[in-house]
């Protein structure tokens, strides 16, 4: 009755936990949120104020199938701005109704069956989920800590098969937080250039970053040289605080671009139009995304000193996003079995370190877009979970 395809899906751990916190809360418990990773900053003010402004205009209705053009325009500005490349906005850019329909597309469009795709291991759950969707292999690459999970290349060049597709880059990573650093991604470069391979480089916390303004990337101008089997998958959930906006867009070349609008027109139509218009305004907002940036960098830094403050816990400094991803193997408990503990016993809610692969087993991911205060109360009680607990 069902189609096998579904089977192959499972579920998305994050959610689950959310699902049982949110109904612990419902009883009366007082749950401190750290599992999902959403900011908890409102939209700013000038995107609403802007954006209402244009729906009393009337600007409502279907757009372009891939995007407003004001809108590809004014991201072509901003890349340019930010990376050193003008993308041409009539021709490089679809604007789709979030990042993970951008991914629908992306991979609709090069997957065929028993294609593989490369992943690092820990890495993103949903990209296992859509290549297997697709009837494609992931194949994983695992990093590692000792590493500040960089991609070893060695690693990469192994995995690398005739039957490669393409490889998924996340930097800043989730659920790691670090970045891939720009030795690396010369590495990689002349691996593309030898290969006939799609690079898929998901950059939706690029702009998150704690020393530097942006993350270096594959867009960025040096790498031009690979920009013709570059796919960038970006939007405006994370930096702009606009999840509910639902507002993502792809970067890839021309002749990509051509073959995916048959399957967004299709399927999606258009990206909301209301979202679109608020996606320019929110490009003019530096202030109010320095402003939360600031506030970020104030939470990791506590909570990183926090977290190695407690025996039989320990973590990394990340360098962009909003995670920390702290190694809890020296307390011999599954990350699964420890984060329900942690939930049921301390009412504070993380993520187990195994939903982001095999080798994110004996961590947990600890979400800091939070307010400080819940921050600080959910770190005591973390302690005191293990250490009257465990």
């Amino acid at each position: 009755m069902y189609s096998r395809r579904v089977d192959n899906i499972d579920p998305f751990m994050v959610m689950e936990i959310l699902g049982k916190a949110l109904e612990m809360e419902q009883q009366g418990m007082d749950i401190i949120h750290m599992e999902i990773g959403e900011p908890d900053f409102d939209t700013p003010k000038p995107i609403i104020e802007g954006c209402m402004n244009d729906i009393e205009q009337g600007k409502t209705h279907y757009t372009h199938s891939l995007g407003m053009i004001e809108l590809r325009e004014a991201l072509s500005e901003y890349k340019f701005k930010t990376r050193g490349v003008r993308f041409d906005p009539n021709t490089q850019f679809m604007v789709t109704g979030g990042t993970s329909p951008a991914f629908f597309n992306i991979l609709s469009t090069i997957l065929n069956p028993g294609d593989e795709v490369i992943i690092t291991d820990p890495g993103y759950p949903c990209y296992v989920n859509f290549v297997k969707f697709f009837q494609g292999k992931p194949v994983f690459i695992q990093i590692f800590e000792k590493n500040e999970f960089d991609l070893e290349i060695k690693s990469l060049k192994n995995a690398i098969t005739s039957k490669t597709k393409a490889i998924i880059l996340n930097s800043p990573s989730n659920p790691t937080g670090q970045i891939i650093p720009s030795d690396t991604l010369d590495d990689i470069a002349d691996i593309i250039q030898n290969n006939d391979i799609w690079v898929i480089s998901d950059e939706i916390y690029a702009e998150l970053t704690y020393d530097q303004k942006i993350a270096p990337s594959l867009s960025d101008s040096q790498y031009e040289n690979c920009h013709h089997r570059l796919i960038v998958l970006d939007g405006f959930s994370k930096f702009w605080a606009m999840t509910g906006w639902r507002l993502g867009y792809i970067i890839a070349p021309p002749e990509l671009i051509t073959k995916m609008t048959p399957v967004h027109q299709n399927f999606a139509i258009c990206a909301p139009s209301i979202s679109q218009v608020a996606a320019i305004h929110a490009l003019n907002c530096e202030l109010e995304t320095q402003e939360m940036l600031n506030k970020y960098k104030e939470r990791r830094n506590f909570i990183v000193k926090r977290i190695n403050e407690i025996e039989g816990i320990s973590c990394l400094e990340p360098k962009g996003a909003f995670y920390i991803f702290a190694n809890i193997k020296k307390l011999k408990i599954p990350s699964m079995e420890f984060a329900m503990q942690l939930l049921d016993k301390a009412q504070v809610a993380i993520c187990p370190g195994f939903s982001f692969g095999q080798n994110g087993e004996g961590y947990v991911r600890i979400s800091y877009p939070t307010d400080i205060k819940n921050i600080k109360i959910g770190m005591d009680r973390l302690e005191t979970f293990i250490n009257e607990e465990l």
